[in-house]
Protein backbone atom coordinates (compact mmCIF):
# COMPACT_ATOMS: atom_id res chain seq x y z
CA UNK A 1 0.00 0.00 0.00
CA UNK A 2 1.54 3.35 -1.00
CA UNK A 3 2.20 5.96 1.65
CA UNK A 4 -0.46 8.67 1.93
CA UNK A 5 0.30 11.98 0.32
CA UNK A 6 1.30 14.84 2.56
CA UNK A 7 -1.43 17.33 3.35
CA UNK A 8 -0.75 20.71 1.71
CA UNK A 9 -0.39 23.78 3.90
CA UNK A 10 -3.66 25.60 4.44
CA UNK A 11 -3.75 29.05 2.92
CA UNK A 12 -5.45 31.92 4.67
CA UNK A 13 -6.73 33.66 1.54
CA UNK A 14 -9.90 34.73 3.33
CA UNK A 15 -8.11 36.43 6.21
CA UNK A 16 -7.18 39.61 4.30
CA UNK A 17 -10.75 40.07 3.03
CA UNK A 18 -12.12 39.55 6.53
CA UNK A 19 -9.72 42.09 8.04
CA UNK A 20 -10.49 44.74 5.41
CA UNK A 21 -14.24 44.21 5.80
CA UNK A 22 -13.97 44.47 9.59
CA UNK A 23 -11.86 47.65 9.29
CA UNK A 24 -14.43 49.29 6.98
CA UNK A 25 -17.38 48.31 9.20
CA UNK A 26 -15.57 49.55 12.32
CA UNK A 27 -14.69 52.81 10.55
CA UNK A 28 -18.30 53.43 9.51
CA UNK A 29 -19.52 52.56 13.03
CA UNK A 30 -17.06 55.01 14.61
CA UNK A 31 -18.05 57.72 12.13
CA UNK A 32 -21.74 57.10 12.87
CA UNK A 33 -21.11 57.21 16.61
CA UNK A 34 -19.11 60.46 16.46
CA UNK A 35 -21.04 62.45 13.83
CA UNK A 36 -24.81 62.87 13.82
CA UNK A 37 -24.95 63.47 10.04
CA UNK A 38 -22.99 60.26 9.39
CA UNK A 39 -25.36 58.42 11.75
CA UNK A 40 -28.37 59.67 9.79
CA UNK A 41 -26.80 58.70 6.45
CA UNK A 42 -25.91 55.21 7.72
CA UNK A 43 -29.42 54.69 9.15
CA UNK A 44 -31.07 55.84 5.93
CA UNK A 45 -28.72 53.67 3.84
CA UNK A 46 -29.47 50.60 5.95
CA UNK A 47 -33.20 51.31 5.64
CA UNK A 48 -32.92 51.52 1.83
CA UNK A 49 -30.79 48.38 1.83
CA UNK A 50 -33.39 46.49 3.88
CA UNK A 51 -36.24 47.81 1.73
CA UNK A 52 -34.52 46.77 -1.49
CA UNK A 53 -33.65 43.27 -0.29
CA UNK A 54 -37.10 42.62 1.17
CA UNK A 55 -38.90 43.04 -2.16
CA UNK A 56 -40.27 39.67 -3.32
CA UNK A 57 -38.12 38.89 -6.37
CA UNK A 58 -34.87 40.25 -4.93
CA UNK A 59 -35.41 38.50 -1.58
CA UNK A 60 -35.97 35.11 -3.21
CA UNK A 61 -33.10 35.53 -5.65
CA UNK A 62 -30.64 36.77 -3.05
CA UNK A 63 -31.64 33.98 -0.64
CA UNK A 64 -31.08 31.38 -3.36
CA UNK A 65 -27.72 32.96 -4.25
CA UNK A 66 -26.58 33.08 -0.61
CA UNK A 67 -27.67 29.45 -0.15
CA UNK A 68 -25.76 28.42 -3.28
CA UNK A 69 -22.65 30.25 -2.02
CA UNK A 70 -22.93 28.49 1.35
CA UNK A 71 -23.18 25.08 -0.33
CA UNK A 72 -20.18 25.85 -2.56
CA UNK A 73 -18.16 27.05 0.45
CA UNK A 74 -18.97 23.91 2.46
CA UNK A 75 -18.10 21.72 -0.53
CA UNK A 76 -14.78 23.54 -1.06
CA UNK A 77 -13.89 23.07 2.62
CA UNK A 78 -14.79 19.36 2.40
CA UNK A 79 -12.68 18.90 -0.71
CA UNK A 80 -9.80 20.72 0.98
CA UNK A 81 -9.98 18.38 3.99
CA UNK A 82 -10.77 15.05 2.30
CA UNK A 83 -9.37 15.41 -1.20
CA UNK A 84 -11.31 15.08 -4.42
CA UNK A 85 -11.84 11.33 -4.15
CA UNK A 86 -10.68 10.69 -7.71
CA UNK A 87 -10.10 6.98 -8.23
CA UNK A 88 -8.51 5.25 -11.20
CA UNK A 89 -9.70 1.74 -11.92
CA UNK A 90 -7.14 -0.81 -12.95
CA UNK A 91 -8.58 -3.10 -15.62
CA UNK A 92 -6.81 -6.42 -15.86
CA UNK A 93 -7.05 -8.18 -19.20
CA UNK A 94 -7.40 -11.98 -19.03
CA UNK A 95 -4.65 -14.11 -20.52
CA UNK A 96 -5.47 -15.13 -24.10
CA UNK A 97 -3.99 -18.33 -25.63
CA UNK A 98 -1.60 -17.70 -28.51
CA UNK A 99 -3.69 -19.56 -31.10
CA UNK A 100 -6.59 -17.17 -30.45
CA UNK A 101 -4.32 -14.14 -30.65
CA UNK A 102 -3.50 -14.78 -34.32
CA UNK A 103 -5.94 -12.89 -36.46
CA UNK A 104 -7.49 -14.98 -39.20
CA UNK A 105 -9.06 -13.30 -42.17
CA UNK A 106 -11.59 -14.96 -44.49
CA UNK A 107 -8.88 -15.13 -47.17
CA UNK A 108 -6.67 -17.25 -44.92
CA UNK A 109 -9.49 -19.72 -44.32
CA UNK A 110 -10.20 -19.95 -48.06
CA UNK A 111 -6.58 -20.75 -48.88
CA UNK A 112 -6.56 -23.60 -46.31
CA UNK A 113 -9.42 -25.38 -48.08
Amino acid sequence: MPAPETIPQKSHWWLESLLWSAAIIIGVAIAAYVNETAREIVAQGLAYFFTFFSTPFVLETSTAFVGFCIVMFINARRLEREGDGWVEMEIKEPAVPEDLMAVHTPGDKASEV
